[in-house]
């Protein structure tokens, strides 16, 4: 059995999740904690963008915990 591996679609994708995401606020930083908290950990609530500073951080966190928190069991 041969296998192909598509790294043209790799590097597409990885070059994808990489770009910055435009107009981070500390507001959508912690909806997307709440996202993460709720839901579970995704690329979108996740991304590196909202952890570019440590005041994103720590929304990004505070809303991670409301959301764990507020998730139905």
């Amino acid at each position: 059995m041969t296998r192909k591996f598509d790294f043209i679609g790799l590097n597409t994708v990885i070059s994808e999740a990489f770009k910055p995401l435009h107009h981070v606020t500390p507001a959508t930083s912690r909806k997307a904690g709440m996202d993460a908290g709720i839901k579970g950990a995704t690329p979108s609530n996740c991304h590196h963008s909202y952890f570019a500073s440590t005041e994103l951080e720590t929304e990004w966190q505070a809303g991670y915990r409301l959301g764990k928190q507020n998730r139905e069991q």
